[in-house]
């Protein structure tokens, strides 16, 4: 039996995000949804839910769509990150470039229910193809911290003989 997901909306519009809440809660594949309403309320959500999907707003009050994925993606506590999905008008190609960078995807509002429901169906390949790209990223980091410290770069920087 598959394990059953869990998903956090985000947008600060509320009838958009319970639109969403309410085409997501009718998947068999889905545990459960919560709301927020604002970056920093997802940012919470996000922390105590540990959920496998995301979908959230780029323009919301006290954190962008952005800014709340690279704090959960520069977040080394969090083992498990989830997948997220920029919903979005802003048709910007610079997100395009950070999407790529970050490892996320962009769907542009208004997003349908076949295409929430999609990513829902389609979670288990995306969530290989994700654990890859962090696998990759933290065999970097280790391979960049060894080098260091076979140059001594630690004890240097901490003054030590």
């Amino acid at each position: 039996m598959e394990t059953k997901l869990k998903i956090v909306v985000a947008d600060d519009i509320k009838v958009i995000a319970e639109n969403m809440q309410s085409v997501i809660v009718k998947n068999p594949r889905v545990e459960i949804v919560l709301t927020a309403f604002d970056g920093e309320d997802e940012v919470i959500k996000i922390m105590n839910l540990k959920p496998d999907i995301v979908f959230t707003d780029m323009q919301m009050p006290k954190k962008t769509g952005l800014e709340v994925i690279e704090e959960i993606k520069g977040n080394l506590s969090i083992m498990k990150k989830p997948q997220f999905i920029l919903v979005t008008a802003d048709r910007d190609s610079s997100l395009i470039v950070k999407a790529r960078e970050l490892g996320f995807d962009i769907v542009y509002k208004p997003i349908s229910s076949e295409s929430i429901n999609e990513y829902i169906n389609n979670f288990e390949e995306n969530r290989i193809e994700n654990e890859n790209i962090e696998r990759k990223g933290k065999e970097k980091i280790e391979q960049t911290r060894n080098e260091l410290k076979k140059e001594g770069f630690f004890k240097r920087l901490l003054n030590i003989k």
